[in-house]
């Protein structure tokens, strides 16, 4: 149980700090670009969740 609420919490940091950034990038981009960066930010945010997917479950095939 206390790994997958860590698991949890990787992953909302890792989205929290995706969205600070694209939010910060906003306020002071034009919108085309703003929305350039915004695709870039959730397709990195995205590879983030899935490494530390990954990460998370091979140390629980380790620890098992």
């Amino acid at each position: 149980m206390k790994d997958h609420q860590t698991s949890n919490l990787l992953i909302g940091m890792a989205a929290g700090a995706a969205l600070g950034a694209a939010g910060m990038m906003a306020a002071n981009q034009n919108p085309r670009k703003v929305k350039r960066a915004a695709r870039k930010v959730a397709k990195g945010a995205e590879q983030a969740v899935m490494q530390l997917d990954k990460m998370v479950t091979d140390f629980m095939g380790e620890h098992r």
